[in-house]
């Protein structure tokens, strides 16, 4: 069973997204910000697969936790996908100079968001030997 860490400030959307994934066989973890969600990453003893996060959020947004993620060298095997309403191709580029793994724009379809986390796991766990 994978374990998705999902950050977005919202409990709401945290609780739709998290309740999505369960529905689809995932475990979750939840952080309502970048630093929240960093602070889980070095700290928590359980196997997070990936990190889904909001890319606008206060105190450390998703930009800035990729950034944090894929500049730690002990984090950066951690794939990260944006779930975001944003859509600027600016950011866009940013985030995939920046290390990102996947861009999944809201509003979203079910079977498209579970297979793009599927796939970039998968492909995560053949990328560092697993």
């Amino acid at each position: 069973m994978h374990t998705i860490l999902v950050v977005d400030d919202f409990a709401s959307i945290r609780k739709v997204i998290a309740d999505t994934l369960k529905k689809y066989g995932f475990e979750t973890l939840e952080a309502g910000d970048g630093e929240e969600a960093l602070e889980i990453l070095r700290e928590t003893h359980t196997k997070i697969d990936l990190v889904l996060t909001d890319y606008n959020m206060p105190y450390m947004d998703g930009f800035g936790l990729l950034k944090a993620i894929k500049g730690d060298e002990n984090l950066q095997k951690y794939p990260v996908v944006l779930l975001t309403s944003e859509k600027a191709n600016d950011k866009k580029l940013l985030a995939k100079e920046a290390g990102l793994n996947a861009w999944i724009e809201k509003p979203y379809k079910i079977d498209s968001f579970i297979n793009i986390i599927k796939y970039t796991i998968e492909k995560n766990n053949k990328d560092v030997g697993i």
